[in-house]
């Protein structure tokens, strides 16, 4: 049958939530993935089987986070992750949320053993920066973006832009 013949692919999803005074929530990994420095993430996850982007984001967020965002998440991004590090195609959907007020609290789950509210840039990995760059734009213009491993799908369309290969898989 010719559909199970098509490639398989990983879905995520991905949330930036922001403070009221602008800060992002970062999350640090308890475990380190094989072969990567434990490191600073947003709040993220793989879908469940049958489970919608939108579904994942909010699921993910509670679980890692203790948060339940009041309002619909709005589309942020959407980034196709080439196959790499033994890990197979990743579709990440990000999303934002209402920015929550400061000094709310943030119960971690087993996943995570620190949370900061901060700005990224000291905090990332080489591997997380194009990514999280993109997502900031998109988040400052209020706008959502297509990406391909981290940057922006348009530019890596007409040659202006090189996609690197994805190391950092933020939603597992």
């Amino acid at each position: 049958m010719f559909a199970a013949s098509l490639p398989r692919h990983v879905v995520s999803a991905t949330v930036l939530l922001t403070d009221t005074d602008g800060r992002v929530l970062m999350l640090h990994q308890a475990r380190p993935y094989p072969g990567h420095p434990a490191w600073w993430q947003l709040p993220a996850g793989l879908a469940d089987p049958g489970e919608a982007p939108p579904v994942t984001a909010r699921r993910e967020l509670a679980e890692e986070t203790g948060l339940h965002p009041a309002r619909v998440l709005r589309p942020l991004a959407v980034d196709y992750r080439s196959a790499a590090d033994g890990w197979p195609p990743v579709i990440d959907f990000a999303f934002a949320a209402d920015p929550v007020p400061v000094g709310t609290p943030v119960r971690l789950s087993a996943e995570h053993d620190a949370f900061a509210w901060r700005t990224w840039e000291p905090f990332l990995q080489p591997e997380q920066r194009a990514w999280c760059a993109s997502l900031r734009a998109a988040h400052r213009r209020g706008s959502a973006v297509v990406l391909v491993d981290g940057r922006d799908a348009a530019e890596t369309a007409t040659g202006t832009g090189a996609p690197v290969p994805p190391s950092a898989r933020p939603g597992s």
